[in-house]
């Protein structure tokens, strides 16, 4: 009785602790977690997936998108465990793809180099320290001249050609709208028929970048997953 008790106990306290509907993301969030480790035959413990780290299910996104449109070069904006999946996938897809991630933070790309190592996977990417710093370049008066992005100056000549954009960086505190000076400023790069994915799309800033977006571009279709 005191064990059945105990059990009881346990679980009220989580219940309390945890809502039902956080429990229930958390098992859909390893749901798609296991597969994808399985289907990548990933041997060794990746980094964390949860709080600021990419969800397990924009990681499964990003590997049906590789294994659908086999990219031969994708960009990344914000390193992480999304770097080490791109770049298991690829791996697994197409041998002779490759991912250039960017960070403006030196020690987590630090970080995931070193993760790329372990895994054995600096074949297929490269993570470049790329700190912010403001870029002026013609666009509409829907946005200032000055815009905070990565400084691609040493790294610009290595991206060519984007097959495949993703998009989960600079962080929004370091300007308003963070992510909206990627297109402009990549928009050259980027091939004809590539996607572009942006994280984090149902936020605030997030929306109102892709509001810009449309109103400045007109060689885009959009489509949102939940």
């Amino acid at each position: 009785l005191e064990f059945i008790f105990t059990i009881l106990l346990i679980n009220y306290l989580y219940a309390k602790l945890y809502p039902y509907d956080a429990i229930e993301k958390s098992y859909e969030q390893l749901e798609n977690l296991i597969p994808l480790i399985h289907n990548l035959d990933i041997k060794k413990t990746l980094p964390n997936t949860r709080g600021y780290a990419a969800s397990p299910d924009y990681l499964s996104k990003i590997n049906a998108l590789i294994k659908e449109k086999k990219p031969r070069l994708i960009l990344e904006a914000g390193s992480g465990v999304s770097t080490l999946i791109a770049a298991y996938s690829l791996k697994k897809y197409m041998d002779d793809g490759r991912i250039i991630s960017l960070d403006h933070n030196k020690k987590y790309a630090q970080k995931t180099i070193d993760e790329l190592k372990k895994h054995n996977l600096e074949k297929y990417a490269k993570v470049i320290h790329a700190p912010l710093k403001k870029h002026t370049f013609p666009i509409s008066d829907l946005y200032s001249n000055y815009l905070v992005w990565y400084n691609i100056d040493d790294v610009i000549d290595e991206i060519e050609s984007i097959d495949l954009f993703i998009i989960d960086g600079p962080p929004a505190k370091n300007s308003k709208n963070a992510r909206f000076p990627a297109l402009p400023i990549m928009l050259d790069k980027i091939n004809k028929g590539a996607t572009i994915v942006l994280d984090d799309a149902k936020r605030k800033n997030e929306q109102e970048t892709i509001h810009l977006w449309k109103k400045e571009y007109d060689c885009f279709d959009f489509q949102y997953i939940e």
